[in-house]
């Protein structure tokens, strides 16, 4: 049993003496409780272009003025962006399934613009499209973010 104690002790010691994590870790930004998840350029790209996107077709949507031809296309442009993100990140683990998750919830919102009839209205679908990308910046390491609806 002795030697039991001496070399869990040992094995203790030694571990207070490794770094709990790598000095280039993402750390808590001030007032976070959790460090943000890394990005990459091509998710930074991406999701920029995607809140683009979002900027200059919200009054449409909100004012009830998009013709259904410029839904679909602004659908499908979310969804081509959102996919390129996905294929082209090197994000993997907690990041990739969080960005995917968040990236479904852009898409699905946007989509229920374009198609109004599956369950969600053009207005609903917007703002969950807003909450998600006005969330990224508290999930993910993205310096100088701002929300489509900040930029208005």
């Amino acid at each position: 049993m002795r030697i039991g104690r001496i070399i869990a002790t040992a094995i203790f010691f030694a571990l207070l003496g490794t770094p709990a994590a790598p000095a280039d870790k993402i750390v808590p930004r001030a007032g976070h409780a959790i460090a943000p998840l890394p990005t990459d350029e091509a998710v930074r790209k991406g999701m920029v272009t995607i809140r683009d996107l979002v900027r200059t077709n919200h009054s449409l949507v909100t004012h009830r003025r998009m013709p259904p031809d410029h839904a679909l296309r602004f659908a499908a442009q979310v969804k081509v962006e959102a996919d390129r993100i996905l294929a082209t990140s090197n994000l993997s683990g907690e990041a990739q399934e969080k960005l995917r998750a968040l990236l479904e919830e852009v898409v699905t919102g946007i989509g229920a613009v374009a198609k109004p009839d599956a369950g969600i209205s053009p207005m609903d679908g917007l703002v969950r499209a807003d909450e998600a990308l006005a969330r990224y910046p508290q999930e993910f390491d993205h310096p100088g973010w701002a929300p489509a609806q900040s930029l208005e």
